[in-house]
């Protein structure tokens, strides 16, 4: 029953809950769009939040040749061989690959590399390294000109070598990847990621596992972001040994850990600091236009809750027919919000916002919702449970 009052009530302030709709429809969008904006920030530091707060280093290689052997570098092992004290060594190679005489960018990974970050996938899966690998190797392949789908199976060459692959993913264009270079003015988590538009490089990319090329003959040779990591308690006169053997090749950047989280949470909350007096704005309009809509309500509907009154209800049962109301806008305000982002993404209108669906998008959402219902029940009670129903028959 207070269900179909409140529905009336909707009935008898149409305008002013349309207006409400409204409001909260383009409140919940600008707070869909800020959280968006710390999400995109966090998501490529949350991938490297266990090794930025590890002691060791980032390193960018290019073409690492061992300075030992003067071979190429085909695996992490090697790695672990030249250096002494380390603890984890997560590094990206380039593989000696082609496809029917095709321009074709290669990239494998480690499967630490692979476990901590999974690139944004149009269709198919990313890798699943449990696959028996020995006879095909998997492949995730980004925008092409070969109009490859899941399943496809294909041949790659290594100097004559074959290889038999088969694709079990396709990247979103535009997703960024790990193992390409950007600029290292002040190194932080972006630099071990990059964009990848099959558009704008004009050559696919072909993603592997490194490990499930090690028994085969494929050229490999190190090449893209390496990250090494220590025990806390290790000499720093070991760590510049190794630094001094790391610099021999082909080393484009070497950071600290440490300075590379403190770059990136510098780069992540620049930007919360600007972000934070526009939450303030949007929070303070919230609470406006809830209290001067609640207020107006109840003031308008003061005669018909006495009405209730008499027949029966009581006060606080007449604040819950004003909470019905609310409740039915704040619920067309968040269908129309759905509706906006959703269409947003399909269309990608307006391609260079943030807007983006997600769990905390979700979660500012439903706070913003809950604060605004909390005063559609308290606002209606403080203003009508000082009135008698004589008082407000009276009145009105």
């Amino acid at each position: 029953m207070l269900l179909k009052l409140g529905i009336k009530n909707l009935k008898h302030n149409l305008i002013m809950n349309l207006l409400l709709i409204i409001q909260m429809t383009v409140v919940l969008l600008l707070a869909v769009s800020m959280v968006s904006t710390i999400v995109t920030r966090f998501q490529y530091y949350t991938p490297l939040k266990k090794q930025l707060n590890s002691n060791g280093y980032f390193y960018y290689i290019e073409h690492g040749i061992n300075p030992v052997t003067g071979a190429t570098l085909r695996q992490t092992e090697e790695l672990h061989d030249l250096l002494e004290g380390e603890k984890e060594i997560f590094a990206a190679y380039s593989p000696w690959l082609s496809y029917n005489d095709e321009s074709v960018n290669f990239v494998s990974y480690d499967n630490e590399l692979i476990d901590i970050y999974t690139p944004e996938i149009e269709s198919g899966k990313w890798f699943d390294l449990n696959q028996d690998q020995s006879e095909t190797v998997q492949l995730v392949v980004s925008q092409n000109p070969y109009g490859f789908k899941v399943g496809d199976k294909i041949k790659l060459d290594s100097f004559g070598n074959n290889l038999n692959a088969e694709i079990v993913g396709i990247l979103k264009e535009g997703t960024k990847i790990m193992g390409f270079t950007v600029p290292f003015d002040k190194c932080d988590c972006r630099n071990a990621f990059k964009n990848y538009n099959y558009q704008i490089e004009e050559k696919p990319l072909f993603i592997l596992n490194q490990k499930s090329l090690l028994d085969k003959n494929i050229t490999m040779q190190l090449n893209g972001p390496v990250f090494v990591t220590y025990p806390d308690d290790v000499p720093n006169d070991l760590l510049e040994k190794n630094n001094s053997i790391i610099k021999t090749m082909m080393t484009l950047n070497i950071t600290p850990l440490n300075e590379m989280k403190n770059n990136s949470m510098d780069y992540i909350f620049s930007q919360l600091y600007t972000l934070f007096p526009i939450l303030i704005c949007v929070l303070i309009l919230t609470l406006v236009g809830a209290v001067s809509v609640s207020a107006l309500s109840a003031k308008r509907q003061l005669k018909n809750y006495a009405v209730y009154y008499i027949c029966g209800l009581k006060w606080k049962q007449c604040a819950k027919v004003n909470f019905y109301s609310s409740l039915i806008c704040i619920v067309f305000s968040f269908l129309l919000s759905i509706t906006a982002v959703t269409a947003i993404q399909i269309f990608n209108i307006f391609d260079e916002t943030v807007i983006q669906p997600g769990i905390w998008q979700l979660a500012g959402c439903i706070i913003l919702t809950v604060f605004y219902l909390i005063l559609s029940i308290a606002l209606p009670i403080s203003i009508i449970g000082k009135n008698t129903p004589h008082e407000v028959l009276k009145l009105n």
